[in-house]
């Protein structure tokens, strides 16, 4: 999978204290996806994913051609978190 950064996107990252590492881990690792949305004619995908130490992530994303352009991404709160680790454990 290949991703499209840029200033902008891992600004977006840090101030939610992820880093390019995390976000591209937890898309790796079979993502859920929750829902999408059309923003101004792109679409917005938002899944919840984890990374190998089981940080899980709310993360969204679009597709750019054959890319994934991250747009953010924060830490899961507790419902998300539940919701992420039922869906895995079945």
């Amino acid at each position: 999978m290949e991703f499209e950064w840029d200033a902008s996107n891992l600004q977006h990252l840090a101030r939610h204290q992820i880093s390019r590492q995390e976000f591209e881990e937890a898309m790796a690792n079979d993502p859920i996806l929750v829902d999408f949305s059309d923003e101004s004619g792109e679409e917005r995908w938002y899944a919840l994913g984890a990374t190998g130490a089981l940080r899980v992530l709310f993360m969204v994303f679009t597709y750019r051609g054959e890319s994934v352009r991250p747009v953010t991404a924060w830490s899961a709160g507790r419902k998300l978190r539940e919701a992420w680790f039922s869906q895995k454990s079945i």
